[in-house]
């Protein structure tokens, strides 16, 4: 077999696409990954025959034809470049960490003598056969979580498993033979640093975006509480009022009568206005029967007509609606904050400003809450792998990502599309009826 077997690196090369697939967004239509792969295997593997027939023996000398597999994965799919970086070189890192494994143990069996090449590439070959379900079992939802918050921190993070695989690769790469086991030990050793630096990272930028997301929870309580305070003083003003009228009853019947039986329809008519106004008074909005629905939408959609924007409510919401007060603020709340917030930055010189509007619907069907949220916005919408970037910076704009945690915790899904000026929410939650509380 010679020096730089094509078994190895296509070996490699299929981990790592099952990898990037099964991880990463497709960009591209699939007659273009197909194109694209293949031109980046002819420049690879011609690479190597080229280098081959030179009688290049240096290891060093093949790994930059690898460059066309990186432009390959940066083309076609969507994630950012820091994360697709990040990820094919943490990927790559790995698969280099197995393949020195693999061949040193290879020659531990073998002995030394001609059968260690085929040892190596049996031993790779299972190893993967392990690996990779492993990997799509339980491995790559918290590698698609560690993407996500990686998004949200510095990206210059993405440079970390580039120097990792470059430095490993030097000390221990598959060309080198660790002759001693205490060689051995210190990869091992070095791999174990590099997977502990791994950790101690993300659990910095776990941490860090844990503790957005209590803030965000916490405003997100603050703002349920303002909201209903206000709705149930609007609903005590109006139940006062009421009782106030109810209480003088009397005396605007004598009053009414005695304007009739004078003749003085005029001022009866305007007597009547002033009573009937007096009725209809800091009377609250009422959307529908749930009343946290009411105090949040009523809430926002108060601020919205302040600011001009035109609003459309149809909801459909029983009192008891199979999900919690906190859930149901945080789904509302962030959704038409952000509504009121794209429809804001709208410029005035805009033809869409005189177009401003926000549609809220909303309704329980076969125990599943539907909501619907359109509003105008300004075109300048982002869109990543999974959501749509926020205007509020990288570590900014986490109530998307709220509203997500809610919908997907009540087995639900979550769709935002665009289109000519509008921005489209939808999402659907399954309920659980709760059961009523026992009388004492």
């Amino acid at each position: 077999m010679p020096f730089f077997s094509p078994v190895i690196p296509t070996i490699t090369l299929l981990a790592q696409m099952v990898i990037e697939y099964s991880t990463l967004e497709r960009r591209r239509t699939p007659a273009t990954h197909l194109r694209v792969r293949g031109l980046s295997l002819a420049v690879v593997y011609g690479g190597y025959w080229l280098l081959g027939l030179s009688g290049a023996r240096s290891f060093l000398a093949y790994y930059p034809l690898t460059l066309a597999y990186v432009l390959a994965c940066l083309y076609l799919f969507e994630e950012s470049l820091a994360q697709k970086l990040f990820l094919y070189f943490a990927s790559w890192g790995v698969t280099t960490f197995v393949s020195t494994l693999c061949n040193w143990i290879a020659g531990w069996l073998s002995g030394g003598d001609g059968r260690q090449a085929a040892f190596r590439c049996v031993l790779y070959a299972c190893a993967y056969l392990v690996i990779l379900p492993l990997y799509l079992k339980f491995w790559r939802r918290r590698v698609k979580e560690i993407l996500a918050l990686f998004e949200k921190g510095n990206k210059i993070y993405a440079a970390y498993p580039f120097l990792a695989f470059v430095l490993f690769t030097l000390l221990f790469g598959p060309a080198s033979q660790p002759a001693t086991f205490g060689r051995f030990a210190v990869m091992v050793l070095f791999e174990g640093l590099v997977v502990f630096s791994y950790y101690l990272l993300f659990s910095q930028l776990h941490a860090a975006y844990a503790k957005m997301r209590a803030e965000e929870n916490l405003r997100n309580t603050e703002r349920l509480v303002l909201l209903q305070k206000k709705y149930y003083e609007q609903v005590e003003s109006s139940i006062r009022r009421q009782r106030e009228l109810s209480h003088d009853a009397r005396h605007h019947l004598v009053a009414i009568a005695s304007l009739a039986k004078e003749g003085d329809y005029d001022g009866l008519g305007r007597y009547t206005d002033r009573l009937l106004a007096r009725f209809d008074g800091e009377r609250p909005l009422r959307f529908c029967e749930n009343s946290v629905a009411n105090a949040v939408i009523g809430g926002y959609l108060e601020i919205a007509a302040e600011k001009g924007i035109a609003i459309s409510v149809e909801l459909d919401l029983p009192a008891d609606i199979g999900i919690d007060a906190y859930e149901l603020c945080t789904v509302f709340g962030n959704t038409l904050e952000n509504a009121v917030e794209a429809c804001e930055r709208i410029p005035t010189v805009s033809e869409l400003h005189s177009r401003r509007r926000i549609d809220v619907k909303s309704k329980v069907h076969r125990d599943r809450l539907i909501i619907s949220v359109e509003n105008s916005y300004a075109g300048d919408i982002r869109k990543t792998r999974e959501s749509f970037l926020s205007s509020k910076g990288s570590l900014g704009g986490v109530g998307l990502a709220s509203v997500r945690n809610v919908v997907e915790s009540h087995d639900g899904c979550l769709t935002c599309e665009t289109a000519d000026g509008i921005f489209s929410l939808s999402a659907v939650l399954c309920l659980s009826r709760r059961p009523p509380e026992p009388r004492l």
